[in-house]
């Protein structure tokens, strides 16, 4: 049987374009929080309860000089410092060593929470061991049925935007509306989001960013539009409690 060719169309050089341009933001965000995660995993084979790392780095190098129990008590007195650099290490524990090399890395992310020290040093929090479960034991902790989230989620990297719409309950139906961001005279009930939104929403663009945490939680609930080009998704809570250590995210 004779092959037809296919109709010859004229290929678009400025889409193709955008379209390999979002193909290697998508890629070099993947990038970025897998050696996020993988930051984590190494400076914790030292001090497994390490929640921030302070740290100097460049474009091509980094290098790590402590490593801090919790980042919002480095202002105290008498911070928890689990460990510092030596002035003159003769020979760097291979931790550190692939904990250095994986900073500029995690550095092309976006969206970190980092807080500038004095000099050139900056803090960087580290995500949870488990981030999904870490964001479950959060929520449990205020709705203990609490199954997933409904959300909105507009993903143009470096930037991904997240509405979350509801906390959701085994039966599908909603345990809890999350407040418009406007609406200031909310009910003291609501007022969970607000001291909890920073950490859900840091959890939610790390766990979309990572292709692997996206295939597992994320489930598509409605069409994407010009507003939200990922649609409604629901990000289903693992039914495991959160692992023991820092819950940062």
């Amino acid at each position: 049987m004779p092959i037809s060719p296919t109709p010859r169309r004229r290929t678009d050089p400025a889409h193709a374009f955008q379209g390999a341009l979002l193909r290697e933001a998508e890629a070099q965000q993947a990038l970025a929080v897998t050696a996020y995660e993988l930051l984590a995993t190494e400076v914790r084979t030292r001090a497994p309860e390490t929640a921030a790392i302070e740290f100097e780095a460049t474009l091509t190098s980094g290098r790590i000089h402590a490593l801090w129990a919790n980042p919002r008590d480095h202002w105290y007195p008498t911070p928890p410092l689990l460990w510092r650099r030596a002035p003159a290490l003769s020979s760097e524990p291979s931790w550190l060593k692939k904990a250095d090399r994986l900073l500029p890395a995690v550095l092309l992310g976006a969206h970190l929470s980092v807080i500038e020290l004095a000099g050139h040093r900056r803090l960087l929090s580290l995500p949870a061991s488990d981030v999904a479960a870490a964001l479950a034991s959060r929520i449990r902790r205020a709705f203990p049925q609490a199954t997933a989230l409904l959300l909105s989620l507009d993903a143009r990297p470096p930037a991904i935007t997240v509405q979350v719409a509801n906390i959701v309950g085994p039966d599908g139906n909603s345990l809890h509306a999350i407040p418009n961001e406007h609406d200031w005279a909310a009910p003291p009930a609501q007022a969970w989001w607000r001291f909890n939104k920073g950490h859900v929403i840091r959890a939610i663009r790390h766990l979309w960013a990572h292709p692997e945490h996206r295939a597992r939680h994320f489930q598509a609930q409605g069409h994407p539009s010009l507003l939200w080009n990922q649609g409604l998704q629901a990000l289903v809570l693992p039914s495991i409690p959160a692992l023991a250590g820092p819950h940062h995210s």
